[in-house]
């Protein structure tokens, strides 16, 4: 009744965008596994952290927090705030600190104001920066950023309130589920 295919069952799929993968200009496509991904026509106003790597396409307008994971910018890509990251790979325009584990690579094309704080740094032909950078591996920035493993919203709040970030709904959705109020309720 049920009968195994001779071929492999796993054929490669067409994309439905005509076989573009999600690539920021430049040719070399980001791998789409375990990715999170702010679209082109997204802005996101406030702070976002997450457990997985992340492609920003739009603009985010506050502090990007992936400790553990990698972050890209991509070529049409905009934050304005603090990254955090394991490796953070910039194409597109960032201004403010931009702090990684690993490494920071600025691609040909990126633009970034601001301040670098990693062991390793790629700056490659084409990029552009402004700011300063400290390669030192056991600086306080980095330390500070890393070893306290789950820093919160509230210890980068300072970056996003002189950039003018309001707080994010998903921020606030996440203070009330600590008083174990789903939702605000209005009294009658």
């Amino acid at each position: 009744m049920f009968q195994k295919s001779s071929q492999n069952s796993r054929q490669p799929v067409a994309s439905p965008r005509g076989g573009d993968s999600p690539a920021s200009s430049g040719g070399n496509p980001v791998p789409t596994h375990g990715l999170s991904r702010i679209g082109g026509k997204t802005t996101l106003q406030g702070d976002i952290s997450g457990e997985e790597d992340l492609l920003i396409e739009g603009r985010i307008l506050g502090d990007v927090l992936f400790r553990k994971h990698g972050v890209t910018v991509g070529a049409e890509g905009v934050v304005e705030g603090r990254m955090v990251a394991r490796e953070l790979t910039v194409r597109g325009r960032v201004d403010g600190t931009l702090i990684a584990a690993e490494k920071i690579t600025l691609k040909a094309g990126a633009v970034v104001n601001g301040q670098l704080h990693s062991p390793g740094l790629v700056l490659e032909d084409g990029a552009a920066f402004h700011g300063n950078i400290d390669m030192e591996p056991e600086q306080n920035e980095l330390r500070d950023a890393f070893e306290t493993g789950t820093a919160s919203v509230d210890s980068t709040a300072s970056e996003s309130a002189r950039l003018g970030a309001e707080p994010s709904l998903v921020a606030e959705a996440d203070a009330s589920t600590e008083d174990n109020i789903p939702f605000p309720i209005a009294q009658p």
